[in-house]
């Protein structure tokens, strides 16, 4: 008996506080963004493609910077570590945002989640390839 009683006190509890909040009604379709048209199998298929390039060219810069910094290691020994990720940073960053166009791929359209990924894809590979080459 004191179950259903407590049960009885939530909803009443529920429904006064339903009751003390101010009633602003508004169609949730006009506080949701549009929804877009579905894409086509073209478009599906070119985005999947471009995804496979984003990741596949900032990979082969890294790798070809890893090997550049172990066969360069007696010109960049004098400098710190933190040098040679800024200088890899910087070029891979301006060798991908010049490139990309010939690879048919609109650079212009990254945003900063875009730009972090390729640049992490690329000092990733760089470190990873360095520190295999270095063992």
């Amino acid at each position: 008996m004191a179950k259903k009683g407590k049960k009885v006190d939530n909803k009443e509890n529920q429904e006064s506080a339903q009751a003390a909040q101010p009633t602003n009604k508004t169609p949730k379709a006009a506080t949701l963004p549009p929804k877009s048209k579905p894409k086509s199998e073209a478009e599906r298929k070119k985005d999947r493609i471009d995804g496979i390039v984003k990741t596949v060219y900032p990979s082969i810069l890294g790798a070809v910077a890893g090997f550049a910094c172990f066969y360069g290691a007696a010109s960049i020994s004098q400098f710190p570590w933190h040098f040679l990720l800024l200088v890899v940073l910087l070029a891979t960053y301006f060798i991908q945002k010049f490139t990309y166009q010939f690879l048919k791929i609109d650079a212009t359209s990254f945003k900063g989640k875009d730009w972090f990924y390729v640049e992490f894809m690329a000092v990733n590979l760089w470190l990873v390839t360095w520190t295999l080459l270095l063992n």
